[in-house]
């Protein structure tokens, strides 16, 4: 008799093959999110290879080839399967376009494919329907796939905060050791601004992690607090005005749906007396930076030294306000021993540009100002190695050296609009570009209200723009929108417009999600970036939106309502 074998043989189930294939270019994707646009690229070609492979029927192909000669089988094998394949695509589509709430968002590319009938320039449309595919097919993907339990959701958002906490301290090295020109550039091919939105989703699914005290246990729920605590301090160490301010905005948002939806009296005091108090905080530290900023030291004009310490005349332009750190730029001015001391120290000359493109000349004075110096040949050769390649990199103030804080980036902000005011120049300040760039979209938008530029033409309108309006603008500055809001309207006008915010708007009401966490946080933090940032417009902005759009409101099976112990019966 033969001997019994306890272990029992497990057959592979090909759905399941295909269902971890599905979950592994999730994971794929979710880690490109924070770190490359090719592991996004990747991610994305592995979900449409494993989306078209579970609709492929092998049965019937396998039945095709039955009976056949090997050379019938050979010619007619790769004929039978593409058909297969094609009718598997149908299929996948036909139950897509079952599903409304899906189709209605994955229609914004819908309607850039519209936009092309008016555009003339198809070399930039090609590239920017190319670059917005993901808000097809993610959306595709998803709804028509098995949607996740909550336990397979909250390992995918673990794996997500995982990531972006990776990425977070590979950053921090490079801060620290000083390895970027602008601390913009510190994540390299992702953008800044998405990846301090990727920080908010993460500080906020952290946040969801916290207080869901069924899922971890104490000692975890303390770690999760030390993630909170280091996401949030990234934030300020990268100065990253934009990402601070939303995870702000997004709190005081949260904050009141959170009272309007809890039915107890004692929380609802608790986060009404909460935001005011942070709010106040908020508004006294604004406060008083702008005071530091704007704040003179007094000066007795009648007693100001006339020579320098090897003889030579200073310049003092009394009449001149601008201030750096409260002291007066243009007294104490020696250009011609600044000239040839800094030669001295640096290979950049004093009469070139820093790594910003500015003058390094303006860039020297103005940091020398703010440590409250001279601006002589003393003052240079007091700097240290690490300063004057601090100026080489334009860094203007020593404040931006000294301190880890978003005051730094608020002193940017006041000197730019204070230049601006002043010059009518907005170059160099990105907020006050901004402000140009805003400017030129609404004279397009006066042109063209109706039905827009078109798909491809964007850059040509703002090109013609930029010349009515004799901007100051240096040329290599002259960018579109950075406003999603503003880019749609010029793009298609006033129907694009309002049908691009009702596909976004729409499916959530559609689905019942309005009051889910997760999608109400991640649809806060979009619309805010949307409004200073063309989220939409590169790899990764699009991916991230379309993503998670798309994971949060087509890909789970049950909702983690705002206040779940409040909505059972």
């Amino acid at each position: 008799m033969p001997s019994q074998n306890n272990t029992q043989s497990i057959p592979i189930n090909w759905k399941t093959i295909i269902r971890y294939w599905y979950i592994l270019s999730m994971m794929v994707i979710v880690v490109g999110l924070p770190f490359s646009k090719l592991l996004l690229s990747i991610g994305q070609f592995m979900m449409a290879g494993g989306w078209i492979v579970e609709r492929f029927e092998g049965k019937k192909w396998i039945a095709a080839m039955k009976g056949l000669k090997t050379g019938r089988t050979l010619m007619r094998a790769p004929v039978v399967a593409f058909l297969l394949v094609c009718a598997g695509i149908g299929r996948g589509f036909r139950d897509f376009f079952r599903n409304r709430a899906a189709l209605l968002f994955a229609s914004i590319l819908l309607l850039h494919f519209a936009g092309l009938i008016w555009t003339t320039d198809f070399n930039y449309a090609i590239k920017d329907l190319r670059t917005k595919l993901p808000l097809l097919l993610l959306p595709l993907f998803f709804s028509t796939s098995g949607a996740f339990g909550k336990k397979a959701f909250y390992a995918m958002m673990g794996l997500f905060v995982l990531a972006v906490l990776v990425r977070s301290i590979f950053n921090t090295w490079l801060i620290l050791t000083h390895h970027f020109v602008d601390i913009r550039d510190v994540s390299h091919n992702v953008s800044h601004i998405i990846f301090s939105l990727l920080i908010c989703v993460s500080i906020y699914t952290l946040f969801f992690f916290l207080f869901k005290r069924n899922l971890f246990l104490l000692w975890q729920r303390g770690l999760i607090l030390i993630v909170i605590v280091w996401l949030s301090g990234y934030l300020i160490l990268s100065q990253s005005f934009t990402g601070i301010s939303i995870f702000l905005i997004t709190f005081f948002i949260l904050i009141p749906v959170l009272i309007f939806r809890t039915r107890k009296l004692w929380l609802k005091i608790s986060l009404a007396v909460g935001i005011l108090a942070i709010a106040a905080v908020v508004f006294f530290a604004l406060r008083s930076i702008v005071r530091d900023y704007y704040h003179v030291n007094p000066v007795d004009y009648t007693k100001l030294e006339k020579t320098t310490s090897r003889g030579n005349p200073y310049i003092h332009n009394i009449y001149a306000a601008r201030t750096e750190n409260g002291y007066s730029i243009w007294i104490y001015y020696q250009e011609d021993e600044l000239r040839e001391a800094w030669n001295k120290r640096s290979r950049m000359p004093y009469d070139s540009l820093n790594l910003k493109s500015g003058p390094i000349s303006f860039t020297i004075i103005r940091f020398l100002t703010s440590k409250g110096w001279k601006k002589d040949a003393d003052a240079v050769e007091r700097l240290t190695p690490e300063e004057v390649s601090a100026i080489e990199k334009g860094i203007a103030n020593c404040i931006f050296l000294k301190e880890f804080g978003i005051r730094g980036r608020i002193y940017e902000f006041l000197w730019g609009y204070d230049n601006y005011r002043e010059t009518g120049n907005p170059t160099g300040s990105t907020i006050m570009q901004r402000l140009e760039f805003w400017k030129a979209s609404v004279g397009i938008i006066k042109e063209h209200w109706l039905w827009g530029v078109g798909t491809g033409d964007m850059n040509i309108a703002f090109k013609v723009q930029y010349e009515k309006m004799h901007t100051k603008l240096a040329p290599d500055q002259r960018w579109r929108s950075h406003d999603q809001y503003l880019s749609i309207f010029i793009g298609f006008g006033i129907f694009g417009f309002i049908w691009f915010l009702v596909s976004i708007f729409r499916p959530p009401l559609m689905l019942h999600r309005y009051r889910d966490y997760f999608f109400l946080v991640f649809l806060v933090i979009s619309l805010m970036s949307m409004l200073t940032e063309d989220t939409i417009e590169s790899q990764t902005g699009v991916s991230f939106f379309a993503f998670f759009y798309a994971l949060f409101l087509f890909a789970r099976k049950e909702n983690d309502d705002i206040i779940q112990h409040d909505t059972k019966r």
